[in-house]
């Protein structure tokens, strides 16, 4: 099993993941976002399973796969704002579950659940160019390792053009799915091994079906997975995401909340992008008909701005209607700066409710706050302005380190 941390220990991760959980539950926020329901490409296809990330010559790449007369097949596809996606080929036939990551030495890598015999096939595209036109350097069909009958929803780990780091799954018994993870070296040589501790982390929850795909990123100085974990076996309605904790070996289960109150999230996606000069996160979840409301069953994409980049990469503005705050998260020192409003009142309130901190100097600009008190974790930011504004008062989510 995973280590089940008691209910008084505090681990060092828990306040990023108490923040990078409430941006991926809340799918419908006004502020920051695109939503994209039943997501489907310029021919009408559904672009099923998802994988997103940026496209240097400006917008966005997808990969995803449709089924065409029965047949998966695996597609590629272009976009400058989620909503609306091109097709620009098809990548693979009898192909599902891609996935794509830009190889650090460049170019691009991509992974996919082959068939027949579902396997894990490799490919590697020198140039952006080749990539659109379906052109590969190196290709590598891995055998199967620990199941006779499938083995699949390859992750993308880290990549380059001749080492990649995937997560998969295997048909364990041709039974359930449960997670693995391997490497490939210079396209010829595969090794992989089980991830029992993921697997026990959502079995804890006792699910009796599969677990199967994930994806993982780096937020906030730490290691997160998502995963997708089905309660009871042969249920699509019963899928449900949960996010991982490389730090603690636990998971919880997401309670992701869509406009009309979906209850089934399979196939989880999680990208740091930059958007209009913003930190941003990109999710995708494919939502099974059997746990979808109206509309929106199918595949959900929506992004979420962190804040406008600042002067180091850990650090970012969140910015609210004429009035941001740096850096967030914050160590000893915040800074809040007001374009034209003028400041009347600052409080900060952790997540209990509780008032921690609380200012009535006004002001406009910028001004300084002294932060080194405050224990690390998730809090509420209120700014509260002059009463002839728009808006009395603005609230932020702030993080301590």
């Amino acid at each position: 099993m995973g280590i089940q941390i008691g209910a008084n220990a505090q681990a060092p991760s828990d306040a990023a993941r108490a923040n990078l959980r409430s941006i991926i539950e809340s799918v419908n926020v006004t502020s920051g976002v695109a939503i994209r329901y039943d997501t489907k490409d310029n021919l009408s296809r559904s672009m099923d399973c998802a994988k997103i990330i940026s496209n240097p010559n400006g917008g966005f790449i997808a990969v995803y796969h449709h089924y065409v007369n029965g047949i998966p097949k695996v597609f590629i596809a272009t976009s400058t704002n989620f909503r609306t996606w091109t097709m620009v080929r098809e990548l693979a036939n009898n192909a599902s579950q891609p996935d794509i990551a830009e190889a650090s030495d460049g170019g691009y890598v991509m992974a996919w659940e082959q068939e027949p015999n579902n396997h894990l096939k490799f490919c590697y595209y020198s140039t952006l160019s080749n990539l659109f036109n379906g052109i590969t350097e190196k290709t590598y069909d891995a055998s199967r390792t620990f199941s006779s009958c499938a083995e699949g929803t390859p992750n993308i780990y880290s990549a380059s053009s001749t080492f990649i780091d995937v997560g998969f799954h295997y048909y364990k018994n041709c039974d359930v799915d449960r997670q693995a993870r391997g490497t490939l070296t210079n396209f010829n040589s595969w090794t992989c091994n089980t991830q029992n501790q993921l697997d026990n982390a959502l079995l804890f929850y006792g699910l009796k079906g599969n677990i199967g795909d994930r994806d993982a990123i780096d937020f906030e100085g730490y290691k997160f997975a998502l995963i997708e974990g089905q309660a009871i076996k042969g249920d699509f309605g019963s899928w449900k995401s949960y996010i991982y904790d490389y730090q603690t070996g636990n998971a919880e289960p997401l309670n992701i909340i869509t406009a009309k109150g979906s209850t089934a999230f399979a196939n989880p996606t999680i990208s740091n992008l930059t958007i209009n000069g913003k930190k941003s996160l990109v999710m995708t979840f494919f939502v099974p008909s059997e746990g979808a409301m109206s509309g929106e069953a199918g595949e959900l994409i929506y992004y979420k701005n962190l804040g406008v980049l600042g002067t180091s990469s850990n650090e970012y503005i969140t910015e609210n209607d004429g009035i941001s705050i740096f850096p967030n998260p914050v160590k000893t020192q915040l800074t809040i700066k007001s374009n034209q409003e003028l400041i009347k009142q600052v409080k900060i309130y952790n997540m209990l409710g509780n008032l921690v901190f609380s200012s009535n100097e006004s002001f406009s600009g910028n001004k300084t706050f002294d932060t080194s008190s405050l224990r690390s974790g998730s809090y509420l930011l209120q700014i509260f302005t002059s009463p002839q504004t728009k808006n009395s008062w603005k609230s932020f989510k702030l993080l301590v380190l």
